[in-house]
């Protein structure tokens, strides 16, 4: 569950990318289908006419009707599966890419998701080793501690602050 309002935006966020993106490439798909349905059957008509209006009739008049049928099955047999094929073809390679592009989105979630958790773990532990030396601080100025302890304590502190300064320079961040 999330702990602020912020937490509970930047969660939704990358499932609505997801979202997002699948609806977008929904269009995209349906919009090249639309394309493909007016151009095949244009295309076949195309070759249609043009077989028939030339090379079919010459195929006819010149060689006779065994090689007119041959041409017919050859020109037409193989121009369908042809079609299918690269339709299958288009069909598989954009079922490929969803795939990959949904692997892709749930890694990227992953990974911002693990950002946050870091950040989020990377402040609590400054926070807990400022107010570890905090503490220590406030022990050494009790006039009641004893010499030895305020050895121990100052030498506590000291390694708290070079532990805060090692974690804010593997962070990148300014010490003021």
């Amino acid at each position: 569950m999330a702990d602020s309002p912020d937490e509970a935006t930047s969660e939704r966020q990358p499932l609505a990318s997801i979202l997002e993106w699948h609806f977008l490439s929904t269009v995209n798909i349906r919009r090249r289908l639309d394309l493909l349905k007016w151009l095949m059957p244009a295309g076949l008509l195309l070759l249609v006419v043009v077989y028939e209006a030339g090379p079919s009739r010459w195929i006819l008049r010149n060689l006779g009707d065994l090689y007119h049928f041959l041409g017919q099955v050859l020109i037409y047999g193989t121009v369908g599966p042809i079609l299918a094929f690269k339709l299958l073809d288009f069909f598989s390679r954009w079922l490929e890419e969803c795939e990959t592009s949904e692997l892709q989105a749930q890694v990227l979630a992953r990974a911002r998701e693990q950002a946050q958790i870091n950040h989020r773990l990377n402040d609590d532990t400054l926070q807990a080793l400022f107010a570890a030396g905090a503490l220590i601080a406030a022990l050494e100025s009790d006039p009641a501690t004893s010499p030895e302890a305020l050895t121990q304590l100052h030498g506590a502190q000291q390694a708290i602050q070079q532990t805060i300064q090692k974690l804010h320079a593997h962070l990148g961040m300014r010490i003021n």
